[in-house]
């Protein structure tokens, strides 16, 4: 029998998967009960719970009594998310470089490795895990819990294009980006060591902004 934690880690990520592989799109509802099925699993909970974590980050929005839907996606909502995104990251950045202790920056080096490896391994799902574990990490030393808390936020939010015209309908583009981003983690995370807060904070938001312009201005 799987250990709860475990089967809530497993649910989890099998619905990014789902996600990833095209099963759901932008303005589907995610029902619990197709999820539980589609699982194989016994109680509709840890469903419900890994729902819920999606709901609270900011990816999924919440419909009433009938479940849970991924929101529409709009170019005028990613303008407005990725400006957002590149702002609140600057400032976690700037801040995880005046407050990280050398061992926070010797983890961040260890997740960017990770990351390469995950990369020539082509996991897109497994890849997009080690992103989202490099940018709430820095959101983590930032030590602001109100950086931290707007910065998962918008970060996922920001996945719902990542997601959706980025990994799914440009493959090639997702291959290229698993060669690009650690490079540019990498510089992020040599500014934090260095406590350079100016430039932590300019790399993280140029990072970002190259992100936005991959997936909307390269069609």
């Amino acid at each position: 029998m799987i250990k709860k934690d475990n089967l809530e880690v497993f649910v989890y990520d099998s619905i990014i998967a789902l996600i990833l592989t095209n099963h759901y799109r932008p303005g589907d509802l995610l029902l619990e009960t197709e999820i539980t099925e589609r699982l194989n699993l016994k109680s509709r909970t840890p469903v419900h719970h890994a729902l819920g974590q999606l709901i609270a980050k900011g990816f999924l929005d919440k419909k009433s009594k009938k479940g849970c839907f991924i929101p529409p996606l709009t170019p005028e909502d990613a303008e407005h998310v990725f400006f957002a995104r590149e702002n609140i990251e600057f400032q976690t950045a700037a801040s995880a470089a005046l407050h990280a202790s050398d061992e926070e920056i010797d983890e961040l080096q260890m997740i960017i490795q990770a990351e390469v490896e995950t990369g020539e391994s082509g996991d897109i799902v497994g890849y997009s895990a080690i992103n989202e574990t490099f940018h709430e990490f820095i959101a983590q030393i930032s030590k602001n819990k109100y950086l931290q808390g707007y910065s998962q936020h918008i970060f996922w939010r920001s996945n719902s294009y990542i997601f959706f015209r980025y990994y799914q309908f440009k493959v090639s583009m997702a291959e290229r980006e698993f060669k690009i981003s650690p490079g540019q983690h990498m510089e992020i995370t040599e500014a934090i060591a260095k406590r350079d807060a100016d430039k932590a904070g300019k790399l993280m938001k140029q990072h970002v902004r190259r992100t936005f312009e991959s997936i909307f201005k390269k069609q």
